[in-house]
């Protein structure tokens, strides 16, 4: 089967091509600023500060490089050992080398822009280690207070219940609920979080509230991933192992592990791996750092302080840090990072003959998984090549080779990009012309809103 080409930055009235010109130098000023305040803490003249004048200088020069419309480069020898870039990066720029900023593929561009960053702080040895992200992250957690001690409340009040449910029904309910937490979790709008009390369940206005949610869940193939774990804890499967492949740090990463929780607690899982980036990268993806940087947040009053209206749940916060630590130290939860998450290749490449690239490793790793949770929008670019597929497109042919892996996937989505599959005849044609009203020649950017998401599930065997 012949693939279509992938989204370009040069495609025009497209979101890729608005990242391209608009979001990129913006992106890049706020990393300068960023470092700038950062710089503004050191002294002037020393090594860290000196190094850190040579990373500012190559971002300002990156940003003009961006609105100017320059080739790609290839990465130095000296980079390539030093900060460890894979090879695959150069490999395609050898292929493609008349690549430039607005005229390339979007997918690799992208994560092309995240790796050159990378390199400015890795090849200054004061600076190796250093998150220019780790500012912003922490901001937007800091802000996500009322979510985070919401779900806190809603966790603690279920926890001690979910090993004694014995009602399919409630549990397969509860089971949604948190895939909805999960799915919606890098957005703090607490109207996309539906409740999870066993009261609300149990409720008329409970299931109104849930059916209203979900009518923004586009494609919703949550209930194959319930079934698929629900027969192995009833067939009492010794060891149930279901893996994330993450997207954003701070409330995202919270709503990961309260769905993780609730998999481990209502034994529908015994084990969880978290795979983490092994850089900064996307502005506020997982890195191995971060979860413990989550657990001290939720555990520090001064940056979590306890409302008035919530002081009787002050030690909610810490409930679930313990809890979540508890994971950690049994080894039921697991954090490990691989540098395949961090390449531009896609998830074609999960597959056995893809030596080169990792690939035939995280596939063999994966194959121990009963169920692989793909996190967020670049996840699912990447499962789907970010190619130019017809919307209706059925999912195990938009993911290729992984359809046929043996690995068991389910595609976690809010949508945020022009690559759109999956849909029902008439869904895009529908949502086009309601986004048109408010936004002019803009109408199939409805699926780069953040305001709609899809659920999509393959067995690995199609």
């Amino acid at each position: 089967m012949a693939f279509p080409p992938r989204f370009l930055t040069g495609d025009s009235k497209t979101f890729g091509g608005f990242t391209s010109t608009s979001r990129w130098p913006t992106l890049v000023q706020n990393m300068i600023d960023d470092l700038d305040s950062e710089l503004s803490t050191k002294i002037k003249g020393t090594n860290v500060y000196l190094q850190g004048q040579i990373i500012l200088k190559q971002l300002l020069e990156l940003k003009q490089e961006i609105k100017q419309d320059k080739k790609l480069r290839s990465f130095t020898e000296e980079e390539i050992r030093i900060a460890q870039v894979p090879l695959s990066f150069n490999e395609y720029l050898s292929e493609f080398n008349d690549a430039t900023w607005q005229h390339a593929e979007w997918l690799f561009t992208e994560v092309y822009l995240y790796r050159r960053v990378n390199v400015y702080f890795r090849m200054q040895s004061l600076w190796y280690n250093f998150d220019i992200f780790n500012k912003v992250k922490q901001h937007a957690f800091h802000s996500s207070y009322y979510g985070v001690i919401e779900l806190a409340i809603k966790y603690q009040s279920l926890e001690t219940e979910l090993e004694n449910i014995s009602d399919p029904t409630i549990l397969k309910t509860l089971f949604e609920e948190f895939i909805e937490i999960s799915l919606w979790g890098n957005a703090t709008d607490l109207s996309l979080l539906t409740n999870v009390t066993l009261e609300d369940i149990k409720s008329l206005q409970g299931e109104k509230t849930r059916a209203d949610s979900r009518a923004k869940i586009l494609v919703n193939d949550s209930e194959n991933a319930w079934e698929l774990l629900f027969s192995k804890t009833s067939n009492k499967q010794e060891v149930i192992r279901v893996d994330f492949v993450l997207d954003n740090s701070g409330f995202e990463l919270y709503a990961d592990l309260m769905l993780a929780s609730f998999l481990l607690k209502s034994k529908l899982a015994t084990k969880c791996i978290f795979h983490c980036k092994d850089i900064p990268y996307m502005v506020s993806d997982v890195m191995l750092k971060d979860f413990d940087i989550l657990v001290k947040d939720l555990q520090d009053r001064k940056f979590f302080p306890i409302a008035d209206e919530h002081k009787q749940h002050a030690d909610t916060l810490d409930f679930f840090a313990k809890a979540v630590t508890q994971f950690v130290t049994d080894g039921s939860l697991e954090f490990v990072e691989n540098s395949f998450w961090t390449c531009a290749m896609d998830y074609t490449y999960i597959d056995p003959s893809e030596i080169k690239y990792n690939g035939d490793k995280v596939h063999a790793d994966l194959l121990n998984s009963d169920l692989v949770i793909f996190k967020g929008d670049l996840n699912y670019r990447k499962l789907t090549g970010d190619r130019t597929w017809k919307r209706t497109t059925p999912w195990p042919e938009a993911i290729g080779s992984l359809a046929s892996s043996g690995v068991t996937t389910l595609s976690l989505r809010t949508c945020k990009a022009d690559v759109q599959v999956a849909l029902d005849e008439g869904v895009d044609e529908k949502l086009s012309a309601l986004w048109e009203k408010d936004h002019p020649n803009q109408g199939s950017w409805w699926c780069c809103s953040g305001k709609y998401a899809v659920i999509c599930y393959c067995d690995g065997k199609q």
